[in-house]
């Protein structure tokens, strides 16, 4: 059985403390020189703020043993955190997009100093060190909790070069500019809470794995000494893990004993797949039952 992985919660912990400072100097530009791309990145960065706490929360959760209530761990944490940061983004971005075009109605500019240029290009910098430190963590796990720190600094890096964009139009002349550039911003937060609510769900629901890792699993088991087959094999999604079922052919003639010690070799092999948490073997023989 693989223990539950500590990196996740650490990389969201970090990430949480450089959102922390990013929040605070955007809302200090915004009660400045009041930008609406900077309110948009603003707000963008108090969601990540709270999606943040979240992911720590449940990632910490996640880490946490089995006990008598939880007999097959806590893993199920992370996705339900974050599913909850997907639903943030939703409202976030409704109230983003809703704030812009009520100014764009109103007709409302402002006059942009450098102190937006130079926020907008600190937290683009910040996010894209911060978009390669997740991304190469993520490549080891399959942390719920990493793909959606790693989505929404995507996002971030996205929305903010497009803000940069929008500083760059609005100081040529076009006031309005600012108003409407911010709607990306917007765009890309709800884009980044319905790709999170997809991924999770499957998690959450118990969804199969792809083909490709069902026929390393059944290899898995298929390789063990004194396996005559492999007839079943189910597996399913218990947080970002697996649990297995095997069914494995035995000739009639074998032991319990030898039954016994085959379906622990095979347990062991499958459990050392990096995704399976727990392998359930059932031993079949050529006179019994099949299993249904």
């Amino acid at each position: 059985m693989n223990a539950p992985d500590s990196r996740p919660r650490r990389i969201v912990v970090m990430t949480l403390a450089a959102n922390v400072l990013l929040c605070l100097g955007l809302f200090f530009v915004y009660w400045r020189v009041r930008s609406h791309l900077i309110l948009a990145q603003g707000a963008d960065s108090a969601f990540d703020l709270a999606a943040g706490i979240i992911l720590a929360v449940t990632a910490t959760v996640g880490t946490y043993p089995r006990d008598e209530n939880h007999p097959f761990g806590h893993e199920r944490a992370e996705p339900v955190g974050a599913l909850v940061t997907a639903v943030l983004a939703g409202v976030l971005a409704i109230e983003v997009a809703q704030r812009s075009v009520e100014d764009l109605i109103a007709g409302e500019s402002v006059e942009l100093t450098g102190a937006v240029a130079w926020m907008l290009a600190i937290k683009l910098v910040v996010k894209l060190i911060l978009g390669v430190w997740i991304r190469t963590a993520a490549k080891h796990s399959r942390s719920p909790a990493l793909r959606a720190s790693f989505v929404d600094t995507r996002n971030d890096v996205i929305a903010t070069a497009s803000s940069l964009v929008g500083y760059g139009i609005a100081k040529s002349g076009i006031s309005w500019a600012d108003a409407v550039l911010a709607l990306p911003v917007a765009g890309y937060i709800g884009f980044s809470g319905i790709e999170l609510a997809r991924d999770n769900l499957r998690y959450l629901m118990g969804e199969a794995p792809e083909k490709e890792v069902l026929e390393e699993i059944r290899a898995r088991a298929a390789s063990v000494s004194g396996t005559a087959r492999v007839t079943g094999l189910r597996a399913h999604f218990v947080g970002a893990s697996l649990h297995v079922e095997v069914i494995v052919l035995l000739d009639g003639q074998a032991s319990a004993t030898q039954g016994h010690d085959l379906g622990v070799d095979i347990q062991q092999a499958v459990e050392s797949h990096p995704l399976v948490t727990h392998a359930f073997v059932h031993i079949d023989t050529t006179e019994g039952k099949d299993h249904e």
